[in-house]
């Protein structure tokens, strides 16, 4: 039997290849019933390595892990958003890339909101709660493009828009409601508190089934992460 030499990787090479290993397995198997051993064995390292780059082991990985996924999320909200578009409009597509990235990675949406209150660590239970910040910055921005208000209308508004639009991501993902139903009404829902005054939803709807494009809502070229049926 031949053995090759270990590659030699920089410090930051060898962090990045424990996070994936680390988010591979929580993804997979959950928080809760993942240890130190199976991270190090998926990211072909010693424990003690793993506690090198993370020394409060899996809350640290956590911590890394869910940066790593809400980093990619806030990238997809704010392209989607960008669109030259009204505020109401703009909120359509950032809603479609929402509820796009779940349905396509329902784990991650587990991992975030889920894992932390099965497993009881209190170690985490902060973090768990600051992951839904990055998300409702995004919605933030439209807030207060839509119209004059105060800071705090603006943070009231943003958060109630982004629990009402996780409500029923979560519906979805228990099949407990069609994706482009639950997209329309949080949309309504979204775009009715872009204003003060009477709602305003348009009802538009991401295309043809939830996942096609229509000329009332975000297609394919519009969003890349519209949902999917």
């Amino acid at each position: 039997m031949t053995t090759g030499k270990r590659t030699r990787r920089s410090p930051d090479e060898r962090r990045s290849e424990i996070v994936e290993a680390a988010r591979k397995v929580f993804l997979e198997r959950g928080y809760a019933d993942v240890g130190l051993t199976e991270i190090a064995a998926a990211g072909d390292v010693s424990r003690g390595l793993v506690y090198r780059y993370f020394p409060a082991g899996r809350p640290d990985l956590y911590m890394a892990v869910a940066e790593g996924i809400l980093g990619e999320l806030q990238e997809r909200l704010r392209y989607a958003a960008s669109a030259p578009f009204s505020p109401a409009k703009r909120m359509e597509h950032l809603l479609a890339a929402l509820f796009a990235f779940f349905q396509d990675q329902p784990a991650a949406f587990r991992f975030l909101f889920r894992d932390v209150w099965a497993a009881r660590d209190e170690s985490i239970e902060a973090a768990a709660i600051a992951a839904r910040a990055p998300m409702a910055a995004e919605i933030a921005s439209l807030v207060a493009m839509a119209g004059p208000r105060s800071a705090d209308e603006v943070t009231a508004t943003s958060v109630g828009i982004l629990g009402f639009a996780l409500a029923n991501i979560e519906l979805v993902l228990n099949q407990n409601a069609d994706p482009e139903t639950a997209w329309r009404v949080t949309c309504s829902f979204a775009t009715a508190h872009l204003t003060k005054g009477p709602g305003n939803g348009s009802g538009s709807s991401p295309g043809n089934g939830a996942g096609a494009g229509s000329a009332s809502g975000p297609s394919a070229a519009d969003s890349a992460d519209s949902p999917s049926s």
